[in-house]
């Protein structure tokens, strides 16, 4: 930058001698000749530098590329990585994820009414029947529990597939209404369609359920790798079956509530023909179910879990 400005000061003042004297016209000419020539020269410089400057952008661009087609490269290859060993684990978290429509526990199990009677006849105040109460806390347990056998422990089991629906013949159908279900290995599961022309609707469904790779066979044959879940995969199932277990011990608790606020009744002798004595008899009769029943969930969830965990 230096240079050009020298240059520009020494021309300015060649083209005023110029004017002046004639006889420097000579040495405006050699002038003009090294104006050329430095000009060239500058140019070729300005262009070695660009081109300099471009080159580096390239090569930094270059290794870019390079660096992005490794990053895709391991990324794909991690993805396949994955695909083997996870694939257990997003079969259980699919069974875990749709597990709050399997437990369907009874709508009004938690409602008791405070009178007996048929109609036809006067009815008369009674208390929640501690039988009663502990059925309908033992069928949260049974439906939570039926729900576990759906999700894989540390073997494989028919009841996983259970809960998957086929569409066959234009309806919705349990697959094992369609087909039966073997385990053939401890990674490898076996489906027999009992009509081979739904095979390829049940492979589908396992699939899409399951996020596996089922094979068609001849004959209706379906074959199903189950590859072994991680620890990660077995530990988020245990953690999940946790909260599930909550939310059966919630209603256990909703059940027991709904019984000892017809109890209180009877407790403040707002029950007619109802003594307070039979009125805390009864109270301290729902606790004793209620813990014991709790603890029984308590028990088969610490099963199940057990069961994952288990190499």
């Amino acid at each position: 930058m230096a240079s050009a400005a020298a240059f520009a000061a020494r021309f300015a003042l060649l083209r005023v001698a110029s004017r002046r004297a004639p006889c420097t016209l000579s040495v405006v000419s050699t002038d003009v000749r090294w104006f050329s020539r430095k000009g060239a020269k500058m140019g070729h410089h300005l262009e070695t530098l660009d081109e300099m400057a471009h080159k580096k952008a390239k090569e930094k661009r270059k290794a870019k590329n390079q660096q992005t087609k490794e990053e895709l490269h391991d990324n794909k290859k991690y993805q396949g990585t994955k695909s083997e060993m996870e694939l257990d684990m997003a079969a259980t978290s699919s069974h875990l994820n749709d597990i709050n429509e399997a437990v369907e526990f009874d709508e009004g199990d938690d409602i008791f009414t405070t009178t007996q009677g048929d109609g036809d006849e006067e009815e008369l105040p009674e208390l929640p029947k501690v039988d009663d109460v502990k059925n309908r806390m033992l069928k949260v347990v049974t439906r939570l529990t039926e729900s576990f056998k759906a999700i894989r422990g540390n073997e494989p089991t028919p009841e996983i597939f259970d809960p998957i629906m086929v569409v066959a013949y234009g309806e919705r159908t349990p697959l094992n209404a369609v087909a039966q279900v073997v385990i053939t290995s401890p990674t490898l599961v076996t489906i027999t369609c009992f009509d081979p022309s739904v095979a390829p609707e049940v492979r589908n469904a396992v699939q899409l359920a399951l996020e596996l790779s089922p094979q068609l066979e001849d004959d209706g044959v379906i074959t199903v790798k189950m590859p072994r879940p991680t620890l990660e995969s077995r530990q988020k199932t245990v953690k999940l079956l946790g909260k599930q277990a909550e939310s059966g011990r919630q209603r256990i608790r909703g059940i027991r509530r709904a019984a000892m606020d017809i109890v209180k009744k009877g407790k403040d002798g707002k029950l007619e023909g109802i003594s307070k004595d039979d009125a805390f008899r009864v109270s301290k009769e729902i606790d004793a179910v209620t813990d014991q029943v709790t603890q029984q969930l308590n028990e088969e969830v610490a099963k199940k879990q057990e069961s994952v965990l288990q190499v």
